[in-house]
């Protein structure tokens, strides 16, 4: 939205921008189940389970079971009963492993798990330090705002000459000064992974809307 008005010395514009940043580290999610006539006998099959995983990744791959964080484990009792049911109880705990992106380890991995018939996982790209990425975006969509302003101002025989306030994802900021400046956070866009998930990347999204300060062209 743009207030087409110089009189006043003020014009808004707001900025919106989307970037794609390559993920810094993965975080691997593996589930381990295991089902049995009686709780007991599912925790303990579930648990044998968990030990061969573990040791197995120690063999092939040296990581250390102090490397992979438990996240939760629960046993519960089939949703169908009588003939048909599958089995009694299942038990199923989940561990969670984190690789940095540069890290080779990730492919080995989800290629070992995949030949694993009780383990199961998914695999999520993150940023270790989201922040720096948010602020790159709302740098980008206040950029974006400003060029906007320019470009009105230019048109009705104006230049900006610095900012009144900035207002982004609920919080204001006002200050008056003639460099730009970027505040708060950017909101988090969704996750969009290649589909293959070779070539992953991150999309964070930046908006704000800026009332400019203008002064007539000398």
């Amino acid at each position: 939205m743009i207030e087409r008005s110089c009189t006043m010395g003020k014009i808004k514009t707001e900025g919106r921008v989307t970037l794609e940043f390559d993920p810094d580290l993965y975080e691997i999610h593996i589930s381990v189940s295991a089902e049995g006539k009686t709780s007991g006998a599912a925790v303990t099959a579930g648990k044998k389970q968990t030990e061969s995983l573990l040791q197995t990744l120690l063999d092939k791959l040296q990581i250390r079971p102090e490397q992979i964080s438990a996240e939760s484990e629960n046993t519960e009792m089939p949703r169908s009963y009588g003939q048909n049911a599958p089995y009694d109880y299942r038990y199923t705990r989940s561990l969670l492993l984190k690789i940095p992106a540069e890290n080779v380890l990730r492919e080995a991995v989800t290629a070992l798990l995949a030949e694993m018939d009780s383990a199961t996982y998914s695999v999520d790209a993150k940023l270790a330090d989201e922040s720096k990425q948010q602020q790159t975006a709302l740098d980008a969509a206040v950029q974006c705002a400003k060029e906007k302003a320019e470009r009105t101002a230019h048109s009705l025989g104006c230049r900006v000459s610095g900012f009144e306030e900035i207002c982004t994802d609920g919080m204001r900021f006002t200050e008056c000064c003639d460099a730009v400046a970027a505040f708060g956070a950017a909101p988090r866009a969704a996750k969009n992974l290649a589909a293959d998930l070779n070539n992953p990347k991150i999309k964070i999204s930046g908006e704000v809307t800026v009332v400019w300060l203008t002064e007539p062209l000398a």
